[in-house]
């Protein structure tokens, strides 16, 4: 097991939400036609316990979505903050991805970022992978 398969069956997931034009697994430099969701690896922890080993893996996912509007903005995003956990909670095992262990969306902000010259209305979802 890896983290680069622990983040291909995360990417699998949020493909089965609709409406969202391309995944990513790098912070882009330049941005895609939104809404485009990236992700990008924050931490990660090994624990032991006797002959067990377990890797816990802390995982950033930012939605963008191009800020013209207040009003609009915020009505893009909406049915979002349920979807991508949802995907997530329908097979946390990521199709067989994870053996022993499962994924989760923890939490979720929603925030401003800029991306190149353009400023983007995000959700940046945290995801926790634990494989055994």
């Amino acid at each position: 097991m890896s983290y680069e398969t622990v983040l291909a069956g995360l990417h699998v997931r949020f493909a089965t939400v609709s409406g969202i034009k391309k995944i990513l697994d790098f912070v882009p430099a330049g941005a895609p036609e939104p809404p485009f969701l990236y992700s990008a690896l924050d931490r990660f922890e090994i624990v032991r316990s006797g002959q067990v080993k377990a890797t816990r893996y802390y995982i950033n996912h930012t939605l963008c979505f191009r800020w013209q509007d207040n009003e609009r903005a915020e009505e893009e995003l909406l049915p979002f903050v349920n979807s991508i956990p949802d995907a997530v909670d329908a097979d946390p095992h990521l199709g067989g991805v994870l053996t022993a262990g499962y994924a989760e969306i923890t939490d979720g902000e929603a925030r401003w970022l800029t991306i190149g010259s353009t400023e983007y209305r995000i959700i940046e979802f945290h995801s926790v992978v634990t494989e055994k």
